[in-house]
């Protein structure tokens, strides 16, 4: 009886460890989330009469304008002037409150970037008048003398964030575990299965962001498992009235997150080709190989197609090839090997169904989404240029093949 009694303890004790709760709370302000930022042009604005500027612009100053996003209305709603004086630091005016009039409160200042010159930015706070966090965050880029092809001498470029994250701590197995939420200043809600969110997994007390990260997800009304060392939790709910994160572990199965890093080995996967052909990516071991993420359905996708073809041209006798990762239907896959075929792209080619359960474990969420793995089968670009990694789009694409690939 004393045995049948132990068994039954230890055995609840693992029930208990496989569906224990952590809890925390939220951080009292909102932070910006600069990762997809949106692209506005300022255009030249002589005439201020239609707004009441408490301090006016210097009377030399060059002014153009835009409207940046209105976050509770989710409109580009916000008059926005870019004010440069001459010889002196360009600086922002906007009405956040919508009432044609712009005063002290409304004037922010640009800071220069520390590793980039041509780039001022600021923070600018938009007051929310219902809700758990006093103001929405909107991180503004001015990339001073920058031009693009269809932009104007007299013409700004802009770039502005349009997501919050609520940051948080969660106490997981008495660590304190940064978390972060999208939140919708609209619905003044937080979904724990929808959007971006974040943990800090590996203890750093920073959220990594990118794309491939195991720290960041992009959710789709689904449950997401972290992984934090040998604990996996999700989070259960966000209570914004209490002010409660309320996260739970899960079983070691229940992560099936495929995690990839710079410099290591590519996990090998099974796929099907376009001649109902079961392959594996390591059939390409001793090769340069480029998985690219794709689809016809895909604008930027379909731009990349010609650029690709010069790559897989220029550079398949110095050991290169591609394996696209196609994502059109089924009814239209036999269309798009057609394309392929008749525009000289016959490189090999996965078909979506084959691919689902990759793409999803992977959590690829954009396309194209592009890789370069070496001949020993290791990451060599996740084309993160930010983090100086090669570029593997366009032009660059070749540029960075030239300098990478053997003679």
């Amino acid at each position: 009886m004393k045995r049948l009694i132990v068994v039954l303890m230890f055995a609840a004790l693992s029930l208990g460890a496989a569906d224990g709760e952590f809890t925390g709370k939220l951080e009292p302000q909102l932070i910006a989330n600069p990762d997809r930022p949106e692209q506005i042009i300022f255009k030249p604005m002589g005439d201020l009469s239609k707004i009441k500027i408490n301090k006016p612009p210097e009377s030399d100053a060059t002014i153009t304008a835009g409207r940046l996003y209105h976050a509770q209305s989710d409109k580009s709603a916000i008059l926005a002037l870019l004010v440069e004086p001459e010889g002196d630091d360009p600086y922002l005016l906007a009405d956040l409150d919508l009432n044609n009039v712009i005063d002290e409160r409304e004037h922010f200042d640009l800071e220069r970037d520390d590793d980039n010159s041509y780039i001022r930015q600021a923070t600018i706070a938009q007051p929310l008048k219902e809700g758990p966090f006093p103001s929405f965050p909107l991180f503004v880029q001015y990339f001073k003398g920058v031009q693009w092809d269809k932009m104007s001498a007299d013409e700004r470029l802009i770039l502005e964030s349009r997501e919050a994250l609520a940051a948080g701590a969660v106490d997981i197995d008495g660590k304190k575990t940064r978390v972060q939420y999208n939140y919708n200043p609209r619905s003044k809600k937080i979904s724990p299965t929808a959007g971006k969110l974040g943990v800090d997994c590996d203890g750093d007390g920073e959220i990594d962001s990118d794309p491939f990260s195991p720290e960041a997800a992009e959710a789709s009304e689904e449950t997401t498992v972290f992984r934090i060392g040998d604990v996996y939790v999700s989070t259960k709910w966000v209570d914004l009235e209490k002010n409660l994160i309320t996260m739970r572990s899960h079983p070691a199965g229940d992560y099936k997150r495929i995690e990839i890093r710079m410099g290591e080995e590519m996990p090998d996967f099974e796929f099907t080709d376009f001649n109902n052909k079961k392959r594996r990516l390591v059939e390409f071991r001793g090769k340069y190989v480029l998985i690219d993420f794709w689809g016809m359905w895909c604008g930027p996708c379909r731009q990349e197609l010609p650029f690709l073809k010069a790559a897989y041209s220029r550079f398949q006798a110095r050991g290169f090839e591609i394996v696209g990762m196609n994502t059109d239907d089924a009814e239209i896959q036999s269309q798009v090997k057609s394309a392929l075929n008749k525009n000289g792209m016959n490189w090999t080619q996965a078909k979506r169904e084959s691919i689902q359960g990759l793409i999803r474990n992977l959590r690829i969420h954009s396309y194209p989404t592009t890789m370069l793995i070496d001949p020993d089968g290791k990451i060599i670009s996740l084309n993160n240029t930010k983090r100086n990694q090669p570029a593997l789009r366009g032009r660059d694409l070749i540029r960075s093949l030239d300098k990478i690939l053997p003679p």
